[in-house]
């Protein structure tokens, strides 16, 4: 059984990121709010396991195109993980009762919607119910999009000012640690040399970009093109270069004791 229902062609590094089709999802409907029902899988997971990073929250927001019927489009897709560690799809949508809840694992075949997570769920929101299944290439998985406002919002959770020079620093920080992520997950799956090439064109282009995320958004577009089985295990890396960074907040020789704090 293949990670994704079917798989798209991968593209060249630089160009846009490829994307993968996911198999049948698992229909819920909640009587909680979107919000609600939201914390309610957030407070699920915490009971699974404890967060990577004390501000890294379990569910993060999710790279995705939808290909479903228009009135059960979701206003919030997050990628998780299941109490066994399996990478989880989940999609929130408005609906007149409440919540329309997707729950997408990888592979194919009805038998991987038998969901421990699913009963799980159920006993903490009483509402919950099942409604039926999403079909095959309802929700297509893409590289996760990097937050426009990541480096002020870093700045913010870290007691900063959004100065220019405190902006430079942090997004340059965050671009190292991200194309070091991206660096790890090359050279182990393929070479430490091709690795230490991509590393260095991502350098180079990053001298280019025009906006201070979009180093960090070319990393993670890049992953997604050279090998399009990663992008379930990409989803996280804006945010979680972000609660790194954030671990070092009043750390002695920290970049942070070198920012301005005016």
């Amino acid at each position: 059984m293949g990670l994704f229902s079917r798989r798209s062609k991968p593209s060249q590094p630089g160009r846009a990121a490829p994307s993968a089709m996911l198999g049948s999802g698992r229909k819920l409907a909640s009587s909680l709010s979107l919000g609600d029902a939201v914390q309610s899988v957030e407070d699920l997971m915490d009971s699974y396991r404890n967060r990577k990073y004390p501000t890294l929250p379990h569910l993060v927001p999710a790279g995705h195109t939808w290909h479903g019927e228009a009135a059960e489009a979701p206003a919030a897709v997050y990628a998780g993980e299941d109490q066994a560690g399996n990478f989880l799809l989940l999609t929130f949508g408005r609906s007149s009762r409440g919540t329309l809840l997707g729950v997408f694992p990888l592979g194919s075949g009805s038998e991987r919607l038998n969901l421990p997570l699913i009963g799980n769920l159920k006993m903490r929101d009483g509402s919950l119910s099942s409604i039926g299944t999403f079909p095959d290439g309802s929700i297509e998985l893409t590289a996760p999009t990097v937050p426009p406002t990541l480096i002020e919002d870093t700045l913010t959770a870290a007691g900063h000012p959004h100065t220019v020079d405190n902006r430079a620093v942090v997004a340059d920080r965050l671009f190292t640690m991200a194309a070091l992520k991206g660096y790890q997950f090359i050279s182990n799956m393929e070479s430490e040399a091709a690795g230490q090439r991509q590393s260095a064109a991502w350098q180079q282009r990053a001298e280019g970009c025009t906006t201070l995320v979009e180093p960090i958004q070319m990393v993670v577009d890049d992953l997604a093109a050279w090998n399009v089985g990663s992008l379930p295990y990409i989803q996280d890396i804006p945010l979680r270069i972000q609660s790194i960074l954030l671990e070092a907040v009043g750390e002695q020789g920290s970049i942070w004791e070198k920012l301005d704090k005016r």
